[in-house]
């Protein structure tokens, strides 16, 4: 049986990209001590500056929805979260067909 984990997947426009990439890596440090967090892969637009993604990893969906709600109370979200003019794109998903 395959082993389903979560992808929480963000795609967010960013008032400034500089900022918003210096302040995603303060909120990366604090994630990557949330139970139940695997990874999180951050990226950004070509050809689109101010685009910006991320796919954080979770063991399961339980880990991903109690982490989106720490989330907005923890301080170390508050600069990345400041820098989001736009949320294109928040969904979970699992992997359970990706090979």
């Amino acid at each position: 049986m395959h082993d389903t984990k979560i992808l929480e997947i963000a795609i967010c426009a960013v008032a400034d990209i500089a900022m918003a990439e210096h302040a995603r890596l303060t909120a990366m440090e604090s994630v990557r001590h949330y139970p139940g967090f695997i990874s999180w892969r951050a990226t950004s637009a070509h050809g689109n500056e101010d685009m910006v993604a991320d796919i954080v990893e979770w063991e399961n969906i339980d880990a991903a929805r109690a982490a989106a709600e720490k989330v907005q109370t923890d301080p170390a979200f508050i600069p990345y979260m400041k820098q989001i003019t736009t949320v294109a794109v928040m969904q979970h998903v699992d992997t359970k067909n990706i090979v």
